[in-house]
């Protein structure tokens, strides 16, 4: 363990395109599954097949079937008689994009904290730069209590429901500690509700959209009437209201048959309600306007909308992915995956910037000026990559599909480190060494494959100085020009 802590410390003090790929490889390492791959028949006989292999393109297609056929498990089990769109664009899809859609703000934040710099919003500072035992504390806090919650929600043996009540328990213990690590505040609170919507989503998915959304909505009444940290009567009120509807909801939703009608009824009443929260105060903040409008941005009007945008991007990615195996014609159908990732994202854009400048607080003093938070981002992009991470959110499943698709062409060549991992494999039956260093040479692999993507990714966006980034400003800034934002 102290060797973990080590290298989970050195990793935080490198660039990110080095110490991502070390806490990924060390992510994976902790999964028993991937660990352990000698140890099961039946994983040792997949692994070991997928490796000697020599047809990439059946490899390519045995591994994304799997994996859709694993997502339509969890996700689309109700709509299993029905089409491609139906298991796609499932209900139970929407529900984890609701549930998922607040940690991701909360998570990005938190990553870009942890590797040591300042979170700035409208030029000035939010959260503070912290010393390397804070960061460390809250890696080891936070990444232990998702590790139990989501191996909680991947097990159907009896300890689940141990595991989930171990992962609770880390996550209330963590912010009696945190102030001994001098953790900020305002980071352990937001990276306890990030957990917290984890959990919900581990433990009992059916509730956990609903629930996600009540927080936002309760989060933007609580900042919006007083101040960053402290929720008034009025967010009290509002936030027994928007718990009894979810539950009315979730109620509706398990009576009709038709939930996703009443789920997305349900969340175009949340946008009313935030519009509300957002019009309501006099005073908008309550002298702390700019802390306000990051965590209503953060935690209510981002998840909010992101929830809608990433359900429309997994649902393609999923029906797009499925016709291209199903009529072998799986080429073309990731071209227009990724066109269609790419126009998702511009309407996620457009749309919160047409929220910030048609609806606008009391005061008649819009929530974000948007000409100042352009020129910021041209001038210091770094602090503004919690932002960005979120709204590139809608490109996570092409970037997954891409990375599957590095993955089992990575697999194809060379052929002696194919049979290589593929002998460890099967001498891992019998020797403990030869099955550790097979589940080493597994998890680099994943590792690679799913990074390539990222540091191609991140290397189109920086090249020539940002060219495409500040082609993409240029496009956003051009649309509030057109709509009056600014």
């Amino acid at each position: 363990m102290e060797i973990v802590l080590k290298l989970l410390d050195w990793s935080l003090r490198q660039n990110w395109a080095l110490g991502g790929p070390i806490v990924c490889f060390i992510v994976l390492m902790c999964i028993p599954a991937l660990r352990n791959t000698a140890d099961n028949p039946s994983d040792r006989a997949y692994w070991r097949d997928l490796l000697r292999h020599n047809r990439p393109a059946e490899r390519y297609r045995s591994v994304m079937r799997r994996g859709l056929d694993w997502l339509d498990s969890r996700l689309s089990a109700h709509e299993a008689p029905q089409g491609p769109a139906q298991r796609a664009w499932s209900f139970g899809l929407l529900n984890a994009t609701m549930a998922l859609a607040l940690a991701y703000p909360i998570v990005a934040i938190t990553i870009q904290w942890l590797w040591g710099s300042a979170i700035d919003f409208g030029g000035q500072e939010v959260i503070a730069v912290s010393p390397s035992q804070a960061r460390i504390f809250t890696a080891v806090w936070l990444g232990s209590s998702l590790f139990f919650y989501l191996f909680a929600g991947a097990s159907k043996s009896r300890w689940r429901w141990p595991l989930f009540i171990l992962a609770t328990g880390i996550l209330l213990l963590g912010p009696i500690y945190a102030d001994r690590f001098a953790v900020p505040g305002n980071v352990a609170v937001a990276s306890t509700v990030a957990s917290v919507g984890a959990g919900a989503f581990a433990g009992a998915v059916a509730f956990a959209g609903a629930v996600e959304g009540a927080v936002a909505v309760v989060v933007a009444f609580g900042v919006a009437s007083a101040s960053a940290d402290t929720f008034t009567f009025k967010g009290a009120v509002v936030g027994t209201v928007a718990g009894a509807v979810a539950c009315v909801v979730v109620v509706a939703e398990e009576l009709s048959s038709r939930p996703m009608a009443w789920r997305l009824l349900y969340c175009g009443a949340l946008v009313a309600l935030l519009i509300v929260a957002v019009k309501m105060p006099d005073d908008f903040g309550a002298g702390q306007r700019n802390q306000a409008v990051f965590f209503m941005l953060t935690m209510g009007l981002l998840p909010l909308v992101n929830a809608v945008f990433d359900f429309a991007s997994v649902g393609l990615t999923r029906y797009l992915l499925r016709l291209g195996l199903e009529q072998k014609r799986a080429a073309w159908r990731a071209v227009l995956d990724g066109l269609g990732g790419i126009a998702i994202f511009f309407a996620l854009g457009c749309t919160l910037i047409a929220f910030v400048t048609f609806v606008v607080p009391a005061d008649g003093v819009p929530l974000v000026d948007l000409t100042q938070l352009f020129a910021d981002m041209r001038r210091a992009p770094g602090d503004y990559i919690w932002l960005m991470v979120t709204l590139f959110s809608t490109l996570i499943p092409t970037l997954l599909h891409l990375s599957v698709a590095v993955l089992t062409l990575g697999l194809q060549y060379p052929a002696g480190v194919r049979n290589f991992v593929a002998d460890l494999l099967e001498r891992g039956e019998q020797s403990g060494q030869a099955a550790l260093l097979s589940g080493i040479c597994i998890c680099a692999m994943i590792t690679i494959a799913l990074w390539c993507p990222i540091w191609i990714f991140t290397f189109v966006v920086t090249h020539d100085h940002g060219a495409i980034v500040n082609a993409v400003l240029w496009g956003f800034e051009a649309f509030a020009w057109a709509i009056g934002g600014i």
